[in-house]
């Protein structure tokens, strides 16, 4: 991970004073504004496992939730793209609820430790595809 990406994570965490699902989401959006998916995909893991280290909490990283909103993001991005972030999310609010995820998981296996520690395929239906 570069130190502008470790700057970006701060940044957010400082402009919006924590680090819930909305600035879960303005972090995917920013990496994905420098790195195609799958180079933003590692900078992503890598930023929001710091996170939870600085913060004593390593056991709340969550896998496939993080690798599974990226994709929810880029996805969006790619249909109803923006120029700042706030634009982005207001054009596509359905993102900020995060039971978004419950169309395509079942809540036994998202909230499994299986899913928590290493990507799991859905198993409802399958994530929204990029073009």
């Amino acid at each position: 991970m570069r130190s502008s990406d470790l700057e970006a994570l701060e940044r957010i965490i400082r402009e919006r004073g924590g680090f819930g699902h909305r600035e879960h989401l303005e972090l995917a959006w920013t990496y994905l504004r420098a790195y195609p998916l799958e180079e933003a995909e590692p900078v992503m893991i890598a930023a929001i496992r710091h996170v939870a280290r600085q913060h004593g909490a390593e056991g709340k990283y969550h896998e496939t939730l993080t690798r599974a909103w990226l994709r929810f993001t880029a996805v969006h991005m790619e249909r109803w793209g923006a120029e700042s972030f706030d634009q982005f999310i207001e054009g596509n609010r359905p993102l900020l609820n995060g039971a978004l995820v419950e169309h395509f998981y079942s809540r036994e296996l998202i909230s499994g430790e299986a899913a928590r520690v290493a990507w799991v395929d859905p198993d409802l239906r399958p994530l929204p595809a990029l073009a």
